[in-house]
């Protein structure tokens, strides 16, 4: 038999989210795994936490898509952190994504509201480049 499914098959099987949120949470756990330092050769924890992967959804989101985030995100059917939950174990459950035995899916239900959170880190990452980009001005905390 062949192997796992592709994410266009996942997606179509699943029918709640679009095919780029099956990506863009892949992407995520990427961007995550570095954030934390769990992407160096040799780490002993390589386990990522809901809380952890959130984070890296939420933070590549802000980076990549800016003040659109939440429009993006929800435009392929993600507008909070059980959708990453759920994108997840879908992961897992095709052999995509492994899990260790304490990991559940209602981890991912206390995860910050999407809009407020990304609408903040975007502005962040704008004031941050404003305040870089002024000639003889030092960055601030």
């Amino acid at each position: 038999m062949a192997g796992p499914p592709d994410i266009q098959d996942l997606a179509r099987l699943d029918g709640r989210y679009d095919a780029q949120a099956f990506g863009f949470v892949g992407e995520g756990l990427r961007h995550a795994a570095r954030l934390f330092g769990k992407d160096v050769p040799g780490c002993a924890e390589r386990h990522l936490t809901a809380t952890q992967l959130v984070e890296g959804v939420l933070d590549l989101a802000a980076e990549r898509f800016g003040m659109l985030s939440e429009l993006v995100l929800r435009s392929w059917g993600v507008s909070r952190s059980e959708d990453v939950g759920s994108i997840t174990f879908l992961f897992i459950e095709h052999g995509i994504f492994s899990k260790q035995a304490s990991d559940r899916v209602e981890d991912f239900a206390s995860g910050p509201a999407f809009g407020p959170e990304l609408a903040q880190r975007a502005r962040q990452r704008i004031e941050s480049r404003i305040i870089a980009s002024v000639p003889g001005r030092a960055r601030e905390g």
